[in-house]
Order: C-alpha cells, then structure tokens, then sequence
C-alpha cells in the first residue's frame, strides 16, 4: 500500500493554475481561485493502480484511460484521494462535498481557465473530407507527445474528451460567480476538448459537448485537479475604483443645509403623507416554491406585498447579505416568467444577478400592481392623504422588517436596486430607512423635474414646487448611493443634484453616477458596475 501511495502522491505531475477569471457574457464575470489540474489526462496505468482494470478499448500504459463513464471518473478520484489521505470530495450521491482536499473533475470554468493559454492543436485533425472508413484507422495517442500550452498542460485539445464535473446546460447557467459549479441538476455532463477524431472546423468551436453521466465513450477520458484556494472576495471600493463615479463639478442646484436635515425629512413625511407610527404586524402566506437550476426561490404575500425571496443554490453557511429588487413585479428581476403582469429579465434580471454573486435576492412588486385592477383602482383604495410613494416606503419598511427577523439574513448588510419605476422605489426607500445599507437607482429621474413625478400613482398633487430630491440624497447618507443615468431620465444634468448633497457624506465619493448615455434601458456595462458597487460594498463571502 505504502508503493502504491508514493507511486500515486508522484505521478502523474500536477500544474498549478493562479487565480483567474473568465467573462462569461455581456454582464458576469467569473472569478476562480487557485487550483493544480493534471499535466496529462489519466492515463491507463494510472487508472489500473488505483482501480485494479482498466476499460480503455485501445490498449497501452501510456495512452489516456477511455470507455469510463462519469461516475467512473469521479470513483478514481475518491480513490486517488483516500489512497493520499485526502479528503475525498464526492459522496455516495457523487455530490461535491464542501471543503474537500482530495481530487475531483475540474469544473467547467476550470478547465477553460487551464485551456485559455494558446496550445498547439495538432492533436486535432484539419478539417478535411476523409472516406469515414479511413477514420477507423485513427486511436488515440501517447500523452505528453504533444507541444503543452502555455501552463505546461498536455492534450487539453484532442486526444480524447475530457469530463467536467457541471451539468450541462445550452446556455450558460451561472450558480456563483466565485468558483462556478453549473446547475445543480441536469441530464447530461459537459465534456470538453475533442478527441483524435475532432477536426477543427468550424462546427466545433468551443470544442464542448455533453454526454449521459453513465455513458461509456473510447473518445472521452478525464484529468483531474485539486483545489488550492477558493477564489477572492470583491475588492473593497478603494478611492482609485470609486473615482470613475465622480464627474465635473457643476453649478444650477441649490446646496442641501445640513442643519435643516431634520425639518427636511418632517417636510417629505408630511408631503409623502406617510403616517407617523406605523403598524409592526407581519402577516405571511407563502404561494409557491421554486427549485431551479442556480437558485431555490419562495414566492409569498407579505402583508399586501407580493415578494419572491431568491436564494443561492448552493447557498454559503451563516448569515447572507440581502440585495432588494423592487419593480412592476417579480418577473422582470427574476429573468422568469413566473405568472405576473410583467416577464422579461435580461439586463434588468437585477434579482437573479444578485443571487450568482452570493446574496441573497427580494424581488418586490410594485402595489399599483397588485393592490387594484389597475393604477387608478390602486390608488383609489390608499388611505386619504397617503401617495403612491408613500405606500411604497411603508411596504419597504415592512419587508425590511421581515428580513431583519430571518435567521440567514445579515441585517446590516442589506442593499437595494432598482430601474426606472424601481429606482424611484429604491431612492425614496433608502431615504426613509436607514437599515438600507448600499443603494443603486438607475434612471429614475434624480430630479422631479426629470420624471413623472406628478402621476397620480407616484406624488400627484401633492408633488412639491419648492423642494427638490438633492434632499433625499442628503438623507440618505453617509451610506453609498450610485445613480445609474442614460441620458434619458438622468444624464449629466443629474450630476449637480448628486453634488449637491455631497456635503452629506463624510466620503463624498460614495455618492457616485455613471452615465452609459445609451438611453432609458440600462447597458450591461452600466448593471456590471451596478453590482460591482452592491458587492464592493456588501461583500457577500
């Protein structure tokens, strides 16, 4: 045993990957820590240590191991581990167990993180026309005879296919943006790179497929890695990052008074109409769960709210920060259909990009939607006195209320989002409860005069002529608020308003703007820096 250890702790040799990251579309970028992965594929007489067989159709030592299936592949892994005493890192469900030393398949973001070194590929075949008859005479190769790429690493392209532990999805589906695993639940496992008989046309671009999980293949083999260190929290938000927020200065806008901070807020209370006790009482009915791909979700009635509470799949241990997602309904920010008056997602799928970053996500629906059969309904049945944004505040009250009672929730790191409508939402929320820890408003119209701020359903009649909403940003400091502008609702006429208040905050760099000045819907440039700000801030683990 002792032979066989010390043969195994020595071969095959293993090539440390650095941290790295990997853009995975327009908006998500994903961050992965240090990990070894194999020099070469496992070869047969490696498998044969550990495993006694080896299944392979073309025989030979030196050539990788074949004809295994997933499953197969991760029991040498558990094997290799146990025989180095290391913690293996698969269970009996072949689920990853958290906090293993031991080997495992590389994810799918891990090997494209070895694979994005420039490699020789002559272990693919040129495009070409052969008689498929004149393919049967072509197997698979001795590992390392190849040039290695960059890192050291052999065959990453060619040779045979290569199991990756994720599921596999047509799309990308993102459970994290630190280390990504894939979906949790799936048909097939993707493979990567190709094998001897993979040419290089441009059919097979990306060199990625998939198989069943207990499917045998003579062109799919495996390496494996062990990681080293899980990949890095956001950065803080150093003065160097937040000075791309700050513009210019520019004059128009009438300075807050520091001094007048508390008749400012009795002021907007009174024109809000918002009451001044207010009723603690919670009441939950929970509607419908949801068990997806990347996140579990509860949609419930929270009082009148209607909420959809979003959780990571492979949720962390201990408390979560929470990012708030308030909007038309739950749909939009969940990037799902999920029956309400509104569906879509894509760039305003601010919920479930919250959700890959580690938060824990609340999207909440607007009670015009909900509260009536249409605006005019919704309105009529608010108490006299009390707008549209004032009942807003006191349904965000209400949910923070909840949240800070939930055992997972970290109530002092809870953040809000919103776009358009929302941003209006998330601006007049943050400037009425102070447990709104980090705030982002994109495009709501930093100044009443940018926006519809007279509709009924938001301020009405009751829409100030003398005041101006520099003194929302006022009373929400010294916490970081960024105002997302599109030369639609906001732009660079928004800036004096933000400086304006920036006497407020001890750092004036945490009131920040950037314009992508693309128009009312946000670029996923502007959301990327949208979340980097909720992450820099609130620092989900």
């Amino acid at each position: 045993m002792w032979a066989l250890f010390l043969l195994l702790a020595a071969d095959p040799e293993f090539i440390r990957i650095e941290p790295g990251t990997l853009k995975v579309d327009e908006i998500n970028t994903a961050r992965i820590g240090a990990f070894l992965i194999g020099r070469t594929e496992v070869t047969q007489a490696e498998y044969r240590r550990a495993m006694k067989q080896s299944p392979s159709q073309a025989k030979g030592d030196h050539l990788p191991v074949e004809n295994v299936t997933w499953h197969h592949a991760v029991l040498y892994a558990n094997r290799r581990s146990t025989l180095e005493a290391r913690r293996p890192c698969y269970d009996a469900t072949f689920r990853r167990i958290a906090g293993c030393n031991g080997y495992r398949l590389p994810t799918a973001a891990e090997w494209s993180l070895a694979a994005s070194s420039p490699e020789a590929t002559d272990h693919l075949r040129a495009e070409g026309h052969e008689d498929p008859a004149s393919l049967k005479a072509l197997q698979t190769r001795p590992v390392a005879t190849g040039q290695p790429n960059a890192h050291g690493l052999h065959d990453l392209h060619g040779n045979v296919w290569e199991w990756c532990e994720d599921w596999h999805s047509p799309e990308p589906l993102l459970d994290a943006l630190r280390d990504p695993q894939g979906p949790v639940a799936g048909v097939e496992r993707v493979i990567r790179g190709g094998s001897y008989l993979t040419s290089r046309t441009q059919w097979n671009k990306g060199f990625v497929s998939s198989l069943a999980p207990g499917r045998r293949s003579p062109y799919t083999g495996f390496r494996l890695v062990r990681q080293l260190t899980p990949a890095n929290p956001a950065a803080p938000p150093d003065a160097q990052w937040l000075a791309q927020f700050q513009h210019p200065p520019a004059a128009g806008v009438q300075t807050v008074d520091l001094s007048e901070l508390g008749k400012i807020k009795a002021a907007w209370t009174r024109i809000l109409g918002l009451p001044l006790h207010r009723s603690a009482k919670v009441t939950i009915r929970p509607l419908k769960q949801y068990r997806e791909s990347t996140w579990n979700g509860q949609l419930l009635d929270l009082n009148t709210s209607r909420i959809l509470i979003m959780e990571p799949v492979r949720q962390a241990s201990g408390k979560l920060p929470v990012v708030i997602v308030p909007y038309y309904d739950v749909d939009s920010p969940a990037g799902e259909n999920l029956g309400g008056h509104r569906s879509g997602g894509g760039v305003r799928a601010f919920a479930k990009l919250a959700v890959q970053r580690g938060f824990i996500a609340v999207a909440i629906r607007w009670f015009g939607e909900g509260d009536g059969e249409g605006y005019d309904e919704a309105v009529r049945n608010l108490p006299p006195g009390l707008t549209g944004l004032g009942k807003w505040i006191t349904e965000a009250q209400t949910l923070v209320d909840y949240l800070v009672t939930r055992p997972d929730v970290d109530s002092k790191r809870i953040g809000i989002i919103g776009h358009s409508l929302g941003g209006k939402m998330a601006l007049y929320a943050a400037a009425f409860d102070p447990r709104l820890a980090v705030i982002v408003s994109s495009e709501p119209g930093i100044s009443l005069s940018f926006s519809n701020y007279e509709a009924f359903w938001y301020l009405g009649q009751q829409r100030p002529k003398n005041r101006d909403q520099q003194e929302l940003l006022a009373l929400i400091a010294p916490r970081p608020f960024l105002l997302i502008a599109g030369e639609s609702s906001d732009g660079q006429k928004s800036w004096p308003y933000l400086q304006a208040a920036q006497a407020a905050y001890p750092n004036a760099q945490y009131l920040g703007m950037f314009n992508h000045r693309s128009g009312h819907t946000p670029t996923a440039q502007s959301v990327t820096h949208a979340m980097d700000w909720l992450e820099r801030f609130l620092n989900p683990r």
